[in-house]
C-alpha cells in the first residue's frame, strides 16, 4: 500500500469515523504478505520508539531506556502477533471467514493508529500534561471501537455487541493463560511476595 500524506490522514479519520469502510478499503488493496508482515514490524519498531521516549520524558532516565528496548521490542511483537492470531482463528471458531493475511493487515493498521495516538499523548505530555492521562483513556476506547468493526468486517460478522463480547472473553482467557504459563516458571507479579 503507497499511500501519500494526505491519503494516510484520509484512511486515520475514516478509520476512527467508519472503522469498517475503512476495514473493507485496507482489505480491498490487497497488499502482498511482504508488506503486510513489514507493516507488522514498522508498526511495533514505532510503538517502542515512542513508548521508551514516553519513558524518558517521564523520568525515567537512560538506563531504563538501554535495558528495555530490546525486550520491549520481543515483548510488543509477540503481543501484536496474539492480537492477529485471536482476532483470526477465535473468529474463525465461531464461523468467520476472515483469512490470517487479512487479520495480519488490519491489526497492523490499528496498531498504526494506536502509534498516532501514542505520539499525540506523547506531544500532550510536554504542552499540556493533564490532558495526557484523557487521551490514553480515549486511546483504549478508540482501540476497543475500531477492533471491535475490524474483526467484523473480517469475519462477516452482523452483531458488533457478540464481537465485542468475543473480544473481551478472548482477552481475559489469555491474560489467565499468560499468568498460568508464568505461574508454572515461577513468575509472580510485583509486590506479590511481599504480603
Amino acid at each position: 500500500m503507497d499511500l501519500s500524506p494526505a491519503q494516510l490522514r484520509d484512511l486515520l479519520r475514516e478509520t476512527l469515523a467508519d472503522p469498517q469502510a475503512a476495514a473493507r478499503r485496507l482489505i480491498a488493496d490487497n497488499p502482498p504478505m511482504e508488506a503486510r508482515w513489514l507493516g507488522l514490524a514498522v508498526v511495533v519498531v514505532l510503538s517502542v520508539l515512542i513508548g521508551q521516549a514516553s519513558f524518558l520524558a517521564m523520568g525515567a532516565g537512560e538506563a531504563g531506556l538501554a535495558i528495555g528496548v530490546g525486550g520491549s521490542a520481543v515483548l510488543h511483537g509477540g503481543v501484536l502477533l496474539v492480537v492477529v492470531w485471536a482476532a483470526y482463528k477465535v473468529g474463525q471458531v465461531f464461523g468467520g471467514t476472515g483469512s490470517f493475511p487479512d487479520a495480519v493487515l488490519l491489526i497492523s493498521w490499528l496498531q498504526f493508529m494506536m502509534v498516532v495516538l501514542q505520539f499525540i499523548q506523547l506531544l500532550t505530555l510536554f504542552i499540556l500534561p493533564p490532558l495526557s492521562g484523557l487521551i490514553g483513556l480515549l486511546a483504549v476506547a478508540a482501540f476497543l471501537w475500531v477492533l471491535t468493526n475490524f474483526v467484523a468486517v473480517l469475519h462477516g460478522f452482523e452483531s458488533l455487541g457478540r464481537v465485542f463480547a468475543m473480544i473481551i472473553v478472548t482477552f481475559m482467557a489469555i491474560v489467565f493463560a499468560v499468568a498460568f504459563v508464568l505461574a508454572l516458571f515461577g513468575v509472580q507479579a510485583p509486590g506479590a511476595g511481599n504480603a
